[in-house]
């Protein structure tokens, strides 16, 4: 039996990831074992997921996944690098996983490890991605100086597949990466043109509470989504915590910070407090302290690092421990599996900390923290320690 592992955000899950679970099993087999690592509350874009994490993962869980493991914050909210370094950190240590399964607009691996490659021996600074081009642009430029027909490679979802690629050689895993066609609309798309609709494109249509969106999402996981919004648990909304943000920003007035803060170096940490006072929500805030130098993205992933007080440190040491979001009976057993051969902690439930090490408790309980206050992005009332409460969910 192969162990097929996927990083993934399923924000939400859409026909295009069952497509990818499809796939998977018409090329590797029926009795092929897929875990996924799946981004907590926040994504890898510095966006509040627009369901839970647990409503996430059973949705996955429902589609043919079968078993979610969590990537916990902050490295579900980091740029492309380390959001890769830690989702192959997680699948590497596990000692099961054999196959990266991913999805790509080029869908050609040799191309992708080309990629790779040439960046990796380059070495290009992060430092250099503080001019007047975004880092994509300039790999982009490093790439076609060393080879050619390289134009357009270095689109979202290509992106992190070269990352991924990197993150397995410099682990030296025994991971095989591979890579399927992005289907139907693109990543960024904000317009539904084909049955496979963007995530993004149906968050939007959600936000307006369009209930055509669901149209666009497997059965399993329509009815799932359907309850949760029924139920005025969704969809989640960074805008509830426009106050607290904002307040936040206009009281932190150390400098010190601005070399700590992951992500707000290159003088963005001091160019987010200015926009503060004259911002009086997150969306407007990022308005004011955009510019081609800095993308919407990074900029929304410095403010929550700012939020939260999050430093370089944190973001670039290496995940000591995930925990369980969903499972079935076939992930059930792979779980035994990895206890077998793993020492890496995998906790059953969010509360089960006990046995973590100094530096993985530290980190718990900093998610934890960060998982308290993004309750509060929900449509309804919700404990703080709601993060804390839930048991995975078990498919029988």
């Amino acid at each position: 039996m192969k162990v097929v592992g996927i990083i993934a955000e399923y924000n939400p899950f859409h026909l295009g990831h069952k497509y990818q679970i499809d796939k998977i099993r018409e090329i590797y087999g029926d009795d092929t074992a897929i875990v996924a690592v799946m981004s907590g509350n926040l994504t890898q874009r510095g966006e509040v997921a627009i369901f839970d994490k647990g409503d996430r993962a059973k949705a996955a869980v429902m589609c043919g996944v079968n078993l979610v493991l969590e990537l916990p914050f902050p490295y579900c909210c980091s740029g492309a690098e380390y959001f890769a370094r830690a989702g192959i950190g997680i699948l590497d240590a596990l000692k099961v996983v054999d196959i990266l399964s991913f999805g790509s607009e080029c869908a050609d691996i040799s191309k992708l490890e080309e990629a790779a490659s040439i960046l990796e021996s380059a070495a290009l600074p992060r430092s250099e991605t503080h001019d007047a081009k975004g880092y994509a642009e300039r790999c982009e430029e490093l790439y076609n100086s060393k080879t050619e027909n390289g134009e357009g490679i270095f689109s979202p979802n290509n992106i992190l597949g070269i990352e991924y690629i990197k993150a397995i050689k410099a682990l030296d895993s025994s991971i095989i990466p591979t890579t399927t066609k992005r289907k139907g609309d693109g990543y960024l798309s904000g317009n539904i043109e084909s049955s496979f609709a963007s995530a993004m494109a149906i968050r939007a249509k959600l936000m307006r509470k369009d209930g055509s969106a669901l149209d666009y999402i497997p059965k399993e996981a329509k009815n799932i989504f359907l309850s949760v919004l029924q139920e005025g648990r969704a969809p989640c909304s960074a805008e509830r915590l426009d106050a607290a943000i904002i307040s936040s920003l206009r009281l932190n007035t150390s400098e010190s910070n601005a070399k700590k803060i992951h992500d707000a170096d290159g003088g963005l940490y001091n160019r987010i407090l200015t926009a503060s006072l004259n911002a009086n929500s997150i969306s407007s805030l990022i308005e004011l302290a955009k510019t081609k130098k800095y993308t919407t993205a990074r900029i929304r992933r410095a403010v929550w690092y700012a939020y939260f007080g999050v430093t370089s440190s944190e973001v670039k040491s290496r995940p000591t421990y995930t925990q369980i979001l969903a499972m079935d009976t076939v992930g059930a057993a792979l779980l035994k599996r990895i206890k077998k051969l793993s020492d890496f902690p995998v906790l059953t439930k969010p509360s089960a900390h006990e046995a973590l090490s100094p530096d993985a408790l530290k980190a718990k309980k900093s998610a934890d923290r960060a998982d308290s206050v993004l309750q509060l992005t929900k449509p309804c009332f919700v404990r703080g320690d709601e993060g804390l409460r839930f048991s995975p969910f078990v498919k029988k």
